[in-house]
């Protein structure tokens, strides 16, 4: 059994990422990471550090979204039925022995094919995330595995067999939001809905841009990605309530930025 962790890093130092920081030296080895960066200086210290520390390192040369990072590092793996794929971000707070929890799990649920974790949020648990409509809200703590397919899951920590991907690859039409949701999607209509299996052991704690606060500056280049993103999930998976969800976004920045271009950005931006 092979284990391969994957982070997609963005203007960021593999030196400074909370994964890295929390993994012991004995895993560098099946570290993989995908720089998106567009800052130069910072490409050439990771790529120094990385090979100093035999960490696996593959420069995407621009940012060029999430899903075509992941395949990238993705492809360079043998799609065996023995190895797996764990994917991080680069802020994912993990227990060190996380990789023994998994390696438990798996030879005790031979059938199941995706391992995810409990992930929390300031607001509480993000995933498993329960279905409402056309997206997905926060659930309370109960036994998920009794009813997997009322719920989606996020990719932090998410560990897939690898053999999946020979059926299954990230949607690179997608740049950065809706992109593990699109992916488990995909996976019940292509592979099964029975392959998953919730790791109530394993708990781990993100920080993400939707329940923090930003700059003007940072929200607006967000937003504008997420509309376009969320649009073209919305219309490949016949989504409802589209408009409602992102004018409720729109909303919530409003009125912390009190600046309307965010309402302009929804009247002016298609996919």
């Amino acid at each position: 059994m092979n284990f391969y962790i994957i982070v997609v890093i963005y203007n960021r130092l593999v030196e400074n990422c909370t994964l890295f920081k929390r993994l012991p030296a004995s895993l560098f080895n099946i570290l993989y990471f995908a720089d998106n960066s567009t800052n130069n200086e910072i490409i050439f210290q990771n790529k120094v550090f990385a090979t100093s520390k035999r960490i696996n390192y593959q420069c995407m040369n621009g940012n060029v979204g999430l899903p075509k990072a992941y395949n990238a590092i993705i492809n360079s793996i043998p799609k065996d039925i023995n190895n797996w794929i764990i994917i991080c971000d680069q802020d994912t707070e993990i227990n060190p022995n996380f990789i023994e929890g998994y390696q438990a799990a798996i030879n005790a649920n031979k059938q199941k094919k995706i391992f995810c974790p409990i992930v929390r949020d300031k607001k509480g648990i993000m995933s498993p995330a329960k279905k409402a409509g056309a997206w997905y809200v926060h659930s309370k703590y109960r036994d998920f595995n009794k009813n997997i397919n009322r719920y989606s899951f996020i990719n932090s920590c998410m560990c897939i067999n690898a053999a999946l991907f020979k059926e299954v690859i990230y949607d690179e039409n997608l740049f950065l939001d809706c992109v593990d949701y699109d992916f488990i999607n995909m996976i019940r209509q292509v592979i099964s809905k029975d392959i998953f299996y919730i790791m109530k052991n394993i708990e781990i704690y993100q920080n993400f841009s939707g329940v923090t606060s930003n700059t003007f500056e940072s929200d607006l280049a967000r937003f504008k990605i997420y509309v376009k993103d969320f649009r073209y999930y919305s219309k490949k998976w016949n989504k409802k309530n589209v408009s409602s969800i992102l004018f409720k976004r729109a909303l919530k920045l409003v009125l912390i930025h009190k600046n309307f271009i965010f309402f302009k950005i929804l009247n002016t931006q298609t996919n």
